[in-house]
């Protein structure tokens, strides 16, 4: 019989942890003309229009701080040097592009 609770409680833990990792931000970038366009959601598909974006240079400099759209989009002028964004979602929820990453810039956009 004290087998029973214990099954009882892995399961509701199981049924608990699902919705964390259904909702893991990712984020895709690409270069559209002078801009950088990028549009976020979540790992299970849903939107993730309002979710904090934070754009930096290697010195950590902020360059952009902003929010996904209603579309779950952002779009930003191409920054002068280097830089990534940070995609911040709340505690433990974070996803970062580096620019090597942002879809049509040629490795040789920055020295």
């Amino acid at each position: 019989m004290k087998f029973v609770p214990r099954f009882s409680a892995l399961i509701v833990t199981l049924l608990l942890c699902g919705p964390a990792i259904a909702h893991t931000p990712v984020c895709r970038c690409e270069l559209t003309g002078t801009d950088i366009t990028c549009t976020g959601q979540f790992h299970d598909g849903s939107a993730a229009n309002g979710i904090a974006m934070t754009v930096l240079d290697y010195d950590n400099t902020i360059l952009l701080n902003d929010k996904l759209d209603k579309q779950s989009r952002l779009q930003f002028p191409l920054p002068k040097q280097p830089f990534y964004i940070i995609m911040d979602a709340g505690p433990g929820e974070m996803f970062e592009v580096d620019w090597k990453d942002v879809k049509g810039l040629a490795p040789s956009t920055y020295p």
